[in-house]
């Protein structure tokens, strides 16, 4: 019969290994390669759809229409995560945008909490942005041209016809979204780079396209979108990703003060509400790819337990 102190002390580091592995497992809140679109809503069918001939999902994003599609997640989070797609832009009219994210029900790209990504064409850019806002309306936005919301890299410019795979990843830790930009099946970086935010975020509940916030009415975007994947980390991501930016001057957050379907009018008045500039700091290193990393918590202090309670049983 095998020893009782034995078997104990097996099951005892058994427990403390599972447990170990369970909490370090991501979790995938979300997938699709839209062989089928289910669960997703629109208010405009004509423009959000499945193309089921091609096996992806068609948007026309067009301002002035107030037109959107999302997804509702099974429920609010919080924490570190990575939203993935491949995205590929058919016709982007100069004054449009294509505009996917995570955020809150009402869909809007001026409110937040948000993380969205652009191909943005507002002005004749053609450029990939990234746009944070915090739970208080305090935005913070980046674009792939130099001299634009604090980029300084070189110019990247998206082009109608092409297909891009797009990775946002939330380090809430280091209060940074960061965003990257390959060909699908491409390790190839084409953009890279990143906003702090000032602010909450939290309490995510849907992922949506949408026309609601900035944009000229009438103007279009319009192309397919596939291969969405939520994942929420585990961990807090460590490794440094790779980057083409020269420098990482820090983002300074803005007040959303207003939503708005097209371009200012000539009766229109800036906003009174304003944040000071924050401080300048040290540049930041570019953004981390999520690895597997031990959490602090109650493992120590369980593997402590589980040795000691073997060391005192053999002591007997």
């Amino acid at each position: 019969m095998p020893d009782p102190r034995l078997l104990f002390s097996f099951i005892v580091l058994s427990l403390i290994f599972s447990l170990q592995g369970c909490v370090l497992a991501d979790t995938i809140l979300y997938e699709t390669d839209f062989s089928d679109a289910a669960g997703w809503e629109t208010n405009s069918p004509s423009s959000f759809y499945l193309d089921e001939e091609k096996g992806r999902y068609h948007y026309q994003i067009t301002g002035g229409t107030g037109s959107y599609s999302y997804y509702p997640l099974s429920g609010p989070f919080t924490g570190p995560f990575t939203l993935e797609f491949d995205v590929h832009p058919v016709l982007t009219e100069e004054k449009s945008s294509f505009r996917f994210g995570i955020g809150t029900e009402g869909y809007d790209s001026q409110r937040g909490p948000l993380v969205l990504a652009e191909l943005y064409n507002q002005n004749g850019e053609e450029a990939f942005a990234l746009t944070a806002i915090s739970k208080e309306n305090l935005r913070s936005q980046t674009l792939s041209i130099p001299g634009k919301a604090n980029y300084s890299g070189k110019t990247v410019r998206f082009v109608d016809g092409e297909e891009y795979h797009v990775r946002l990843t939330w380090y809430p830790v280091e209060k940074r979204v960061s965003m990257t930009v390959t060909a699908p099946g491409d390790d190839t970086l084409l953009f890279s780079h990143f906003v702090m935010v000032t602010g909450k975020m939290e309490e995510f509940t849907h992922l949506f396209l949408t026309s609601i916030g900035e944009g000229q009415n009438g103007r279009k975007a319009q192309g397919f979108i596939d291969n969405i994947s939520l994942t929420s980390l585990s961990s807090v991501p460590a490794t440094p990703e790779p980057t083409i930016t020269s420098q990482v001057p820090t983002p300074t957050p803005t007040l959303v003060t207003s939503v708005t379907s097209g371009v200012p009018g000539p009766d229109d008045e800036p906003a009174e509400d304003t944040f000071e500039p924050t401080p300048k700091r040290t540049p930041l290193p570019a953004p981390p790819t999520p690895v597997p990393t031990e959490k602090s918590g109650l493992l120590p202090l369980i593997g402590i337990l589980g040795i000691g309670t073997v060391l005192i049983l053999f002591r007997r």
